[in-house]
Parts: C-alpha cells; sequence; structure tokens
C-alpha cells in the first residue's frame, strides 16, 4: 500500500499505482469511509473457494472459474489492488449511490485484458445481494432470477466487443443502480423506477385522448428538428421556449416521429392537462443485451410491468415508459429499414429528441469502435453493417427517446400516437416541416 505519510490523498496514491492518475472524477470520492468500513483480513469476495457456485449463481460459465480464480490471486498478491477492489466492492454493494454519480477506472494501464475479469470477479457479488434488497421490496424470486440474467448479458457484451471474457467497468458501476431502487427485468425488457427530471412537457385532452409533447424551454434545435449539441454554433439553429399561465400551456411541439416543429402552440386550459411534471415516477426502460425484439416478446414484458407496479408499489403510481437510447434516432427506418424491429417498436411509441449522443452506438458497435478506421468497424450482423455504412457515408449518429402512456402498454400498438396526432397537428396549424 502506498505511504499514508505522503501529502497526497491516499486514493491519489492507488490511482498513480495502478495507472490511472485521473480515476477519481465525480462525485464525492468517500475513499476514507470505505477504508475505515474494511474488514480485517481476507475479503470473503475475492476468496476463490466456492467460486464455481458463485459464477453458477449469477449464470456464468464453468469455463470462467480458472480465469477468475487466477485474477483473485493477482489480487490478493497486490495491496494495491487489493485496496482498490475493496473500495469498489463498497462502492457498488456496501453503500451503493446508483450509477453516474462517480467514476469506475477501467484498469486497461495495470490489467490489460484482464480488467474485465476483474469486475465480472467482483460482479460476482451481485446475486446475494440483490436478492436481499428484493426480499426487502417483497418481490417474487422469479423475478430476482430474471434481474440477475443481467451479469450474463454484460458478460456477452464483453466478449461481444472485446473478444475476451469479463465485464466493462461502466456496467460493474451499473449494479449499484440496482441496489437502490425499484429496478428489474421482466421478460424482454428491464425497468427502473425513477423520478422525472423535466425535459419535454407531455400534455393531454381528456375529451378525446389527443396527446402532444412539448420541447424543453431553451431546448436549441437544429434545421433537421433535432437538439443541438454543446459544441455547436451559438449562431446555428433557433431556440424554443415553454410557458404556462392560468389560461394556457405553451410551447413548440414534437411530433411523434421524434422531429422538433418550428411553430408555437398554444394549449388552453382546462381542455389540456399536463401529464407529466418534474418528480413524477416514470419507468426508465432498458434493454438487456442480447437481441430477440419480436412483437409478442416486446408486448409480455411491457403488460407484466404494467401489472408488477401497481401491485408492489401502488403508494408511486407510473405516469410514463420512458427510454433514451441509440435506436430511437428518428433515421432508423431510413437506415436499419421501415420492417425492421427497431422502426416497428419506434411507431408504437412516442418519438421526441434526446441530446446529441454519437457514442451511443457502442452497444452495437463496440466500446472502441470510435478509435477504429471506419472499414475495421464490426460487420457480423446487418444492423451493424447499415450503421458502419451510415457512418462511411459521412453520416453522425444522433439517438433519441421515447415515451409511452402507462394505459397503452399493456396493448402497445404500432402507430397509436401518429395517428392521434394527425388530426391535431392540422388542427393547431403545424403541418409544417419539422425544424
Amino acid at each position: 500500500m502506498p505511504s499514508m505519510t505522503d501529502d497526497r490523498p491516499a486514493a491519489q496514491q492507488v490511482a498513480e499505482a495502478l495507472g490511472e492518475p485521473g480515476a477519481w472524477k465525480g462525485g464525492p470520492l468517500k475513499w476514507d469511509e470505505a477504508m475505515a468500513a474494511r474488514p480485517a483480513g481476507p475479503l470473503p469476495f475475492l476468496a476463490t473457494a466456492g467460486l464455481a457456485e458463485r459464477c453458477r449463481a449469477a449464470g456464468i460459465a464453468g469455463d470462467r472459474v480458472p480465469l477468475l480464480a487466477s485474477v483473485a490471486d493477482e489480487i490478493a498478491r497486490d495491496p494495491v489492488l487489493r485496496a482498490f477492489a475493496w473500495y469498489m466492492h463498497w462502492r457498488v454493494f456496501v453503500a451503493p449511490q446508483g450509477a453516474g454519480q462517480w467514476h469506475c477506472p477501467s484498469l486497461g494501464r495495470r490489467l490489460g485484458t484482464r480488467a474485465g475479469r476483474f469486475y465480472l470477479l467482483l460482479a460476482l457479488d451481485f446475486p446475494e445481494r440483490l436478492a436481499s434488497w428484493h426480499r426487502k421490496l417483497g418481490y417474487p424470486r422469479e423475478v430476482t432470477a430474471e434481474t440477475i440474467q443481467e451479469i450474463a448479458c454484460y458478460e456477452a457484451m464483453h466478449v461481444a466487443g472485446e473478444g475476451v471474457p469479463g465485464i466493462y467497468d461502466g456496467m460493474y458501476e451499473w449494479l449499484s443502480s440496482y441496489l437502490v431502487s425499484p429496478f428489474v427485468r421482466l421478460g424482454r425488457f428491464e425497468y427502473q423506477m425513477r423520478e422525472w427530471d423535466g425535459g419535454v412537457g407531455v400534455f393531454r385532452r381528456d375529451s378525446d385522448g389527443a396527446v402532444v409533447a412539448v420541447a424543453g424551454d431553451a431546448a436549441r434545435v437544429g434545421d433537421d428538428g433535432l437538439l443541438l449539441g454543446d459544441d455547436a454554433p451559438q449562431t446555428s439553429g433557433w431556440t424554443a421556449k415553454r410557458g404556462e399561465t392560468a389560461e394556457a400551456f405553451t410551447g413548440f411541439p414534437i411530433d411523434p416521429a421524434g422531429r422538433i416543429v418550428r411553430r408555437e402552440v398554444r394549449l388552453p386550459r382546462p381542455d389540456w392537462r399536463r401529464v407529466l411534471a418534474a418528480g413524477d415516477a416514470v419507468l426508465d426502460l432498458h434493454i438487456p443485451f442480447g437481441g430477440g425484439m419480436d412483437r409478442e416478446r416486446v408486448r409480455d414484458s411491457l403488460k407484466r410491468a404494467a401489472a408488477f407496479f401497481p401491485r408492489y408499489h401502488p403508494d408511486r403510481p407510473v405516469r410514463m415508459l420512458v427510454l433514451t437510447t441509440w435506436f430511437m434516432d428518428p433515421r432508423v427506418p431510413e437506415v436499419l429499414g421501415e420492417e425492421s424491429n427497431a422502426a416497428r417498436f419506434q411507431r408504437a411509441c412516442y418519438l421526441h429528441p434526446c441530446d446529441p449522443d454519437p457514442d451511443g452506438l457502442w452497444f452495437v458497435l463496440g466500446a472502441k469502435f470510435t478509435e477504429k478506421p471506419l472499414d475495421e468497424l464490426p460487420a457480423r450482423t446487418s444492423v451493424q453493417r447499415a450503421l458502419a455504412g451510415f457512418l462511411k457515408r459521412g453520416g453522425k449518429w444522433h439517438g433519441g427517446s421515447m415515451f409511452v402512456l402507462p394505459e397503452d402498454m399493456p396493448a402497445l400498438r404500432e402507430n397509436a400516437y401518429r395517428e392521434r396526432f394527425a388530426p391535431l397537428a392540422k388542427e393547431l396549424g403545424i403541418m409544417g416541416t419539422p425544424g
């Protein structure tokens, strides 16, 4: 262990010893708190005894056991790695906060291709921790078993992207999110209950069920109707605004196909009401790695979610199903085809723009795809080939978001929101081209 008499924080000494001098980013570090909670003697989660059983519990193949045992032995011989392993274990499983509030170093400089095995070894504590949390929430054991499958999905993603067993550092960090909020897998999809943080406004007219979303206040919009990034010139695009008075809501509407229309509308009260406000409970949809998004699997999962959350969380009514991901980009039908599963799923949702996220394609093209020449992008699947072709033609991916009203989840239907919006667009005088 680095000398504690050095005037630099102990955590920084560890980071530098691991070859990660810029490791600690975002959120409170809590290194001293973690070290104070470190037990004396060997760390149980690094024990090689029982490793095969822990792999089985996590859905990891038995041939991974020798690889993980080797990593465990390496950690046992290295006091810096042991301290770091305890800190990562403590942040995720002992005092979880949820992902995104702190940074998980890659360990690539220190461990090379073994870095993924390091995090996979630590992740094997997930089944027991999740089961304990789910028992407190009163969830059925079969739901816990489904949710544990995510470890195997993470490993499959790592194998697809890197060619070796392991999980990515960011995926290990993400495990903490399952232990701080309702977050379960139900069939094909996972659902994380969280508070809505604002952004787009969603309004509904009760007389006929018409639904319209409007852009966030001060949103910067490009000529294509999508949001501009922070790096866009200040002179480019235009700025949306949103407001409300005792008489009406005002804003710039979003076509359900995912683009903002440059024509302000007025939605008079009490005909129109706000569906979603900051602080309301929403279900954030997550799609585990592995493919297979046919219509029946999608509908089955959504139907189960629509029944699960009111039963186990009746005090937190869900106002919306939401999702932000690479395949909610409104250009998906052009790139992947109108009849692709992604395009069909889009048509069943109300799309709206998200901040640009060109790196979001890493879920398909691999974690380091931006570092590769375009001719070396993976092309094993038709989706990979289509996306690689788009990038080779000079395209820049954007990503997108969507929402679905909870009453529409059990019987999700293609074009439902677009059909409702068409007469409304005519009524409000917004039939023009978005952007």
